[in-house]
């Protein structure tokens, strides 16, 4: 089977100019050529009209959750429905992802390879199943873990295909997002019946441990704020809200801390990258861990916990190491989050600190990589070729087993193809997994 992807612009990955008007030509799975318009004979050929539009490589999104069967997080929080997976996958699809790495952790490799068979994005996994993460995890939750995922080791994710360690640490078990949107809530909610939103837990929780997660930080006019902003004023104390958040947060911490060393220790012996929660307060571990040799990359570098001058040294101090500094969009422009907007991601841009970019998860409301992509250059802080090279080829060379022969439009690559509108990135028309069209439209194509 031949389809021509006739008279598209096209940025290939590489992040080298883009190509005006050029036709690519996929051949079975693969890339053939790409040519001048009808510098190719291929009559019986399915033909793409892309004229007006851009061609780029199949994104490849390394900072996941919820995109394999089993339990959710690096908490071990209790699955998914399957039908959730596969919707999740669905929105990453359509929104121009063709390949994911799921950093929950503790999935096994049989539920990864059903995941994978079930949908057409590819799907691989990341494990955090060392014993401190796992001791972490079942502190912090454990819900969803079964005997069998917790025997599932790194060591024999690794053997069994896993291509990272990761995610190391996390917003569940580090006092970080994970413990706003949900652990904090779900505690007030049992305790007042009130369901607060994750801002008003998150102020709660910085005024208790402080950005940096230390009982020293406790504030009780900062308290006695957060309660009224969250209407908690007459159902919780100060004192109350203190011991939510405590103990909440605490139990897992230092422990989840610990798993950092011992996790890149891991990563090391295994010959594999490992993926860590990079936030303030897991700071100072990142910059440990830095000063080895491990293949290191620090997940969200752009994490809110963090002020804009910490962030920006931070990274630098660590892209100086040999770091890969990873962005993730997260709910950045459509959540409406006073704690997120778009001012650091662009700052990392146009600080020249960017290596990759993500989503990550942001309690399911994560917005499109390429909606980012879109504004960011719009707003002068990026060019485009080198953007998309941040969500392709340097996704595909920092993670080896991620997405061999993808994240590039070269004759002999896999054929992941997206075609979008250049004047709305995120406008995701055509979207093509090893040369079969699996999005037409901007519809999934089933059957």
């Amino acid at each position: 089977m031949t389809t021509v992807l006739r008279g598209c612009d096209l940025v290939d990955g590489r992040g080298t100019e883009p190509r005006r008007g050029v036709d690519v030509v996929v051949e079975g799975d693969t890339v053939r050529e790409i040519v001048e318009p009808g510098n190719g004979d291929y009559p019986s050929a399915e033909v793409v009209d892309a004229a007006g539009m851009l061609v780029i490589p199949g994104l490849i999104n390394n900072h996941t959750h919820g995109t394999a069967y089993g339990p959710l997080f690096p908490s071990g929080h209790e699955p998914l429905p399957l039908q959730q997976v596969n919707a999740n996958l669905d929105r990453h699809l359509l929104e121009g992802t063709t390949a994911v790495l799921c950093v929950d952790g503790f999935i096994t490799a049989e539920a990864v390879a059903r995941t994978d068979e079930a949908h057409p994005v590819n799907v691989k996994a990341a494990s955090c199943n060392t014993p401190a993460c796992l001791e972490a995890a079942i502190v912090a939750d454990g819900g969803g873990l079964t005997e069998e995922n917790k025997a599932f080791t790194a060591r024999q994710a690794v053997a069994e295909g896993a291509v990272a360690l990761g995610e190391i640490g996390a917003g569940h078990t580090l006092g970080g997002g994970g413990a706003s949107y949900l652990y904090i809530p779900e505690e007030i909610a049992r305790r007042t019946g009130v369901r607060v939103t994750a801002w008003q837990a998150n102020q709660l929780k910085i005024a208790v441990l402080g950005r940096h997660i230390t009982t020293s930080a406790f504030d009780r006019d900062a308290v006695e704020e957060a309660l009224a902003g969250a209407n908690l004023t007459g159902k919780l104390s100060v004192e109350d809200a203190r011991e939510i958040v405590s103990g909440v947060v605490l139990p897992a911490f230092d422990i989840a801390l610990r798993g950092l060393a011992e996790a890149a220790e891991q990563a090391r012996e295994l010959d594999v990258p490992v993926l860590v929660h990079n936030a303030a307060a897991s700071m100072t571990q990142v910059a440990a861990i830095a000063r080895t040799d491990v293949r290191l990359i620090a997940g969200h570098s752009n994490h809110p916990s963090f002020t804009p001058r910490e962030a920006l040294d931070h990274a630098a101090w660590l892209k100086e190491r040999g770091v890969v500094i990873d962005v993730s969009i997260l709910d950045t422009f459509g959540g409406g989050r006073p704690d997120l907007g778009p001012e650091l991601l662009y700052a990392m841009f146009e600080a020249g600190l960017v290596d990759t970019i993500s989503t990550d998860y942001a309690a399911g409301h994560h917005d499109p990589i390429l909606l980012a992509i879109d504004r960011a250059t719009k707003a002068g802080v990026v060019g485009l070729p080198a953007a998309i090279a941040m969500a392709t080829s340097t996704v595909a060379d920092t993670f080896p087993g991620l997405a061999p022969r993808r994240g590039r439009i070269v004759p002999g690559a896999v054929a992941d193809l997206v075609v979008t509108d250049p004047a709305a990135l995120d406008d995701v028309r055509t979207v093509m997994i090893g040369g079969r069209i699996v999005v037409r439209e901007g519809r999934r194509v089933t059957g």
